[in-house]
Order: C-alpha cells, then structure tokens, then sequence
C-alpha cells in the first residue's frame, strides 16, 4: 500500500529549493567595485549592475524566507503566522523579481559584451525570464500587490477574498494571474546566473617571472 505524501513532501515537489543559489552577491559586487575588477565599464551600466545585484539576492533571500515559512505551516504545527510571514514574503519576491527583471532588460539594451564578444545578455528569445509573456505576467502579479490596498478601500474586492497574496501549494495568485512555484525558481535561477556573473571576484595566479643569476634585488 503507497503511503499518502505529507503536505511538506509534496511542497517539496512543487516549490523548489533555491539554497544551491549564491546569496552574498552584493557583498562581492561590493568588493569588487573597490578593488575596480567589476564591469560594466561604463559608469552608468556599473550603477545599473549595482541595482540589479542587490535586487537579485533579495528576490533569492525572499524566496527562500518564504519556502522556509510556508515548511513550516505544513509541517503540522498550525500556526497561521508563519502562514502569514510566507505571503508576505512571496509578496516581496514578486515585487523584487520585477524590478530585477526591468534592471536586466536595461543591460540587455546597454549592448555589453563577453569577452568572446557575443552579447552579455542575450535576446528575449534565447532567455525566457526576458519573453514578453513572463515580464507581463510578473509585472500585471506585482501591480495586483501594490493596488490590492486601494482596491480594497475603494470596495473593488469581495468581501469574502484575502488581503494578501493567495499562497497554495503550487504557487501564489492575486486577481486571476498565478504564476507557479516552479516557474518562479526557474526565473529566479536565470536572472542569478547574471547577478553571479557581475558579481565574482577571482585572482588569476599567472606564470612566475624566469629566474636570473645573481641574488635578487634587494
């Protein structure tokens, strides 16, 4: 006989973990702007790699705050806070995955390159957190957030529904447009990669000089 899943298992299944992700992004871009090693090499692109620096590791450190939240409401101990603290941070990561989208859409346009010379951010087409269809459905999930409190005041919403975002086990949803948990971990890990990208500081050890006859200079 097979085992019913526990309601954590199957959040397991359905909301992915993002610990493998690197979330002391800031702190290196940091270090590697005072050390001068980090692009853009332009003043402007470098304050825009800033911004979206900072905004990925938040959109991680939320995510993660909310999957740690929502474990724990579903491990059996009832209480709604934690509940509460899952919706709220949810809630932020839409908020941060947007403006973190709208940060490398703005890079995408500055034409950077690799040093291979093929662009730094690549097309719409070859990276899905950049189609169209994805930017609307973070963007339309964020402004149902931000405008629920007016909504709310002006009477726009029925009396019997939330005011806060609705956390299920698939994903989270506000005024008809849900995005999935799998979609936002995979969305989070792409706009990572970029983040990790401007992010590294790394000493590269070359060959040592030939030695000379003599002793050294002094």
């Amino acid at each position: 006989m097979t085992q019913e899943r526990t309601p954590v298992e199957r959040l397991d299944e359905s909301m992915p973990t993002l610990q493998q992700l690197e979330t002391s992004l800031r702190g290196k871009r940091m270090l590697g702007n005072i050390l001068g090693v980090h692009g853009p090499p332009t003043p402007r692109g470098k304050q825009i790699a800033d911004g979206y620096v900072r905004l990925v590791e938040k959109t991680i450190l939320e995510y993660q705050a909310s999957r740690e939240r929502l474990v724990l409401f579903m491990d059996g101990d009832g209480d709604f806070d934690n509940y509460c603290r899952a919706q709220d941070h949810l809630e932020s990561t839409v908020q941060s995955l947007h403006r973190a989208i709208l940060y490398l859409e703005r890079l995408r346009r500055q034409g950077f390159l690799q040093a291979d010379g093929s662009p730094f951010v690549p097309r719409p087409r070859d990276l899905e957190v950049l189609r169209d269809d994805v930017k609307a459905r973070v963007r339309d999930l964020r402004d149902a957030c931000e405008h629920l409190d007016k909504d709310i005041v002006d009477g726009k919403v029925s009396a019997d529904a939330d005011v806060a975002v609705h956390v299920g086990r698939e994903g989270v949803d506000l005024a008809g447009t849900k995005i999935t948990y799998a979609e936002m971990s995979r969305w989070i890990e792409q706009i990572h990669h970029f983040a990790l990208l401007l992010s590294c500081v790394q000493i590269v050890v070359g060959e040592p000089p030939k030695a000379t006859e003599g002793p050294p200079n002094a």
